[in-house]
């Protein structure tokens, strides 16, 4: 019997976040005599700051830097709204920019930091940690087409574990690293079949057990996604058959086992 269910899809990719640099201009704070105060107090108090591009900056100041709450107005539209720190971003704070991009959350020296939401232009949503404008530690992103991801990231990057569903009801449950299946998980199949075990670089790897929508089940080992080696397949009326695989391929004729040897498969 071949295996049917070495067929995992392999997941979306993440889509980096842009760096603050991009999205974020960085304030000019020397300006030519075309720019400057327009309005009000720009070395201690609140007013209006005309920057050489075109940018304005409405806001509190503290020696002649914005400090506190402001209102960044960029010359291509853009538009930042929350805290500051000499002259950085800062705290708590909003930006909405080109291809309707807004980001509501935490901010630390011009950068991405602490827990908020990104909303992209293409529909995708991220809510969760960031660190150095990227995701960092825990987070939940939904794609456009319905896709949804819950757990650990690591530079932009799915790390840790989480969960990972499917528009059709498929879900990982397990590690990842570098934004690759890795270590112990479950993938369950919209059928109603199951593999519990090992993964490594987005494959089946390692001790694993397959669960069959007829209520068989394999126990064995696979290498490169596939059955490899001795195992046992136990069905439901309690017979138990020793077969073997190379690399998904059936080698031999199963053999039917005495109820009462065990298997010597553990299910982790």
């Amino acid at each position: 019997m071949k295996m049917p269910i070495l067929k995992a899809r392999i997941f979306m990719p993440c889509i980096v976040v842009l760096f603050s640099c991009l999205l974020f201009p960085a304030f000019v704070k020397a300006a030519p005599p075309a720019s400057g105060c327009i309005e009000g107090d720009c070395t201690a108090g609140s007013g209006t700051y005309m920057y050489p591009d075109g940018s304005k900056y409405i806001g509190e100041f503290k020696e002649g830097m914005p400090e506190g709450r402001g209102k960044l107005y960029y010359a291509n539209k853009s538009f930042y709204s929350g805290g500051f720190k000499k002259g950085k971003k800062n705290g708590t704070g909003s930006f909405s920019g080109p291809g309707n991009r807004q980001y509501d959350g935490g901010f630390k020296d011009d950068k991405l930091n602490g827990s908020g939401t990104y909303r992209y232009g293409d529909g995708m949503v991220y809510r969760g940690d960031f660190r150095d404008d990227k995701w960092n530690g825990n987070g939940d992103l939904t794609f456009p087409d319905g896709k949804t991801y819950q757990g650990g990231f690591k530079d932009n990057k799915r790390h840790g574990t989480g969960k990972f569903t499917w528009q059709d009801g498929q879900t990982y449950n397990g590690g990842y690293a570098n934004d690759k299946m890795e270590g112990y998980g479950v993938l369950s199949f919209p059928d109603g079949s199951r593999y519990e075990g090992g993964f490594r670089n987005n494959v089946y790897e390692g001790e694993a057990k397959f669960f069959y929508p007829d209520g068989k089940i394999f126990a064995g080992r696979f290498k490169g996604g596939h059955a490899n080696g001795k195992g046992t397949i136990t069905h439901p009326d309690g017979r138990v058959e020793e077969v073997e695989y190379a690399m998904g391929e059936p080698v031999g004729t199963p053999k039917l086992l005495p109820k009462e040897k065990d298997s010597g498969w553990s299910t982790y």
